[in-house]
């Protein structure tokens, strides 16, 4: 009965730390404008490692031209670490110009020291938001309805008709 006291804080103690998120997971949540040098080489093997399918990969490379993606991601987030990897290998195979796509990481809060997100009505991560002659012509928002590259063809397409 006399160790019951010291047993009892003990697992309190226990609990309590389990709430936590330690420090050493923080430090890798980016916030602002990056660029793909800015991710992590967990990032850069996934996307390596990305499938896509290669039917797509044609129909995108010739409806692609003049179109700008603006994509909002958090480092945190496990959509964003499944979709962007996805999204920057269907650039790389489609020849799509680093400079055709830019990346604002954003908090756990969804914000950023710019705002962009708050330009954009960015509520959610990951958010592709895909732009011709600097207006908007569709988005993806999370997770594609079916596959990203159809979702990105259809956005495409649609704005070419």
């Amino acid at each position: 009965m006399r160790f019951y006291p010291t047993i009892l804080a003990a697992c309190l103690l226990v609990l309590c730390g389990c709430g936590t998120v330690p420090v050493s997971q923080e430090k890798d949540v980016l916030v602002g404008k990056i660029n793909r040098a800015d991710l992590s080489e967990r990032w850069l093997t996934s996307h390596e490692q990305a499938p896509i399918d290669p039917p797509f990969v044609e129909m995108i490379r010739q409806a692609q031209e003049g179109v700008d993606v603006v994509v909002f991601i958090g480092t945190w987030c496990s959509d964003s670490r499944r979709e962007v990897p996805r999204f920057l290998r269907i650039a790389d195979e489609v020849g799509m110009d680093q400079t055709r796509y830019t990346l604002y990481a954003l908090d756990r809060m969804k914000s950023s020291p710019e705002g962009m997100e708050k330009t954009y009505v960015v509520d959610r991560v990951p958010t592709f938001i895909f732009l011709r002659e600097g207006k908007e012509i569709g988005r993806i928002v999370e997770s594609p309805r079916t596959t990203l590259e159809g979702d990105i063809l259809t956005i495409l397409v649609a704005a070419n008709s």
